[in-house]
Order: C-alpha cells, then structure tokens, then sequence
C-alpha cells in the first residue's frame, strides 16, 4: 500500500505544489530523488487523480492538502525530516485502522487482522519510552479537542514535546513530527508523537533542563500582549526576549533560552520570544509533566 498507492500519489501532489509555488522540473526531481523525465510524466498527470487515489485509500481531501503543505515547507530544508513527517503519518494511519477498509478489499483473508492497531510499533521501545509516546498521544488529542486551544497556535504551527526522565539529546525527546496546525478553523496534528519527532523545540526543551531538571515537557504558542497578560494573571514566571530588527536563527533562540534560564536561577516557565526578521515571535511553556502544561494551555487558551 504504502508503495504502489500512498507513496506515488503523495509524491504527485507535492510536485504539483511545488509547481506553483516555482519550482522548475529539474529542483523537483531533485527535491523528490526521483528522474526529471519521472517529474514530467507525474506533472502531466491531472492532480485529482493523485487526490482521488488517496481518498479511496481512507484520507480526505484535507487530510491530503494538509499533510502535502506539511511536507512542502519541510522538503526543501530537509528531505530527512520530511521523510520522518510522511513516516510518522503513515504509521499513524495505520494504527488508528484508518487504511482497514481498503487493505481487506485487497486481501480478503486479512478480514480478521487487526495487527496495526495498538501499540504493535511501541514493542521496540522500552518502558519508559513506550509510556512518553502514550502520554504524548493523549496530552495531544486534548488539546487537539480543546475548544480554545487554536487561538494559541503560531502561524508556523505549534509542536508539543515530552522526554524520558533522564534525556539529554534530541533522541530521547518525542515530539509531533509534522506540526500541530489550524486548517479549517480545525486543530489538527500533522503526524504522529515519535522521538526525534521535533527538532528545535527538543532542543529548547533540553536547554531548559540543562537550569532545571525537573523540566520534562514543552510547547511552543503564540506571541501576543493578550498572551503576557494571561500569563501574569496565571501568576506564571515568565522571562521577556526583546524582538530583534535582524534575521536570527534556531541556536539564537536556544541561546536566549539559556540566557532567561540563568538569570531566573532556573525558576522559569515560560519564556516570551519577539523573534527577529523571518523569525515569528513565540511564547514557550515548560512544566515538569504534560497533565500540568496541557492544564496551563487551557487556562491560558480561556483567558487569550
């Protein structure tokens, strides 16, 4: 399935996106590792054909656009993270029983399998890590049904990250691998919690933990007056980073964070970002448990 039918038509439709956003035919190919003959014979193709054979597999045309926009912004920066991305949400699917339908229409006698459903891809991961992949799950579908939640996602969209007890690389914190974006006034996630699964937050999450320990999740919001004033009502200890008149990059942020760490001692919560030219302003929460920073998310999406 993921070969003959997924792959193909995911792969069509991100050329044809990249088509319009500019691309030539020879950055295509190269984008998608494939032959630039291969990009004009999937180009000469009408898109719905690719959406249609996505739709008979289970996904909506959303889900479709969605995750092909997801892909897009990511492909061009990095094609391994892109590759996480699309693995993360297949392996989704695939769990939540959402290619079933389609798999036993091709194979009749796998009427009564039921292998992908559940944490059959949790068995290769210890305890620990198995149990941060399951709260990570459901912190994510709370927030992801919490009503106010999408007044607080960023418009680079938000992530959520949760690490074992003992983390100290990007290995050992799990994170959404896509985003979590609003698409049709809708919250929804853009793959699936996996370890390794978010990249920059990871790393500003471990920076908190090099000033405090105890720091074991993050999340990334919005940056708004509303949103500073929330947090004083919260009684949150909150650090302010200035907006910078200047391009700035990941290790800039993740050097503020260290900065508002060790001025605070360590006693810190949150931390408002004003980001700098191509760099969105954001707001990063830290608890010492998901149950604790999705509870504060909702408190704060109720009063923003």
């Amino acid at each position: 399935m993921m070969t003959r039918k997924f792959l193909p038509a995911v792969r069509g439709l991100v050329a044809h996106r990249l088509k319009r956003d500019g691309f030539g035919q020879t950055m295509v190919a190269k984008v998608l590792g494939v032959t630039q003959s291969a990009v004009s014979q999937i180009l000469s193709k009408d898109e719905k054909i690719f959406y249609q054979s996505l739709e008979q597999m289970g996904l909506t045309r959303k889900e479709a656009s969605l995750l092909v926009e997801t892909l897009c912004n990511e492909v061009v920066k990095n094609a391994a993270a892109a590759t996480a991305i699309l693995y993360s949400y297949w392996r989704g699917l695939l769990s939540e029983g959402r290619f079933c339908e389609y798999h036993r229409k091709l194979y009749p006698q796998l009427a009564a399998c039921d292998i992908c459903i559940g944490a059959v891809q949790l068995g290769i991961l210890d305890e620990e890590r198995t149990r941060v992949l399951k709260k990570l799950e459901n912190s994510l579908k709370r927030l992801e049904t919490s009503p106010g939640f999408k007044r607080l996602i960023p418009q680079v969209g938000a992530n959520l990250v949760y690490c074992v007890a003992d983390a100290s690389n990007e290995s050992d914190v799990a994170g959404v691998a896509g985003r979590i974006v609003l698409a049709d006034d809708e919250v929804k996630a853009v793959g699936r919690p996996m370890f390794g699964g978010s990249r920059h937050l990871a790393n500003i999450l471990l920076t908190a933990r090099n000033f405090n320990k105890r720091i074991r999740a993050a999340i990334n919001l919005k940056h708004s007056p509303e949103m500073i004033r929330a947090l004083e009502k919260l009684g949150v200890k909150f650090a302010v980073v200035e907006a910078r008149a200047e391009p700035i990059s990941d290790e800039v942020v993740i050097e503020d964070v260290a900065n508002a760490f060790r001025e605070k001692g360590g006693r810190l919560e949150a931390l408002v970002h004003g980001g700098g030219i191509g760099y969105e302003p954001i707001t990063y929460l830290f608890a010492e448990n998901l149950d604790e920073l999705v509870e504060r998310v909702i408190l704060l999406s109720s009063r923003v």
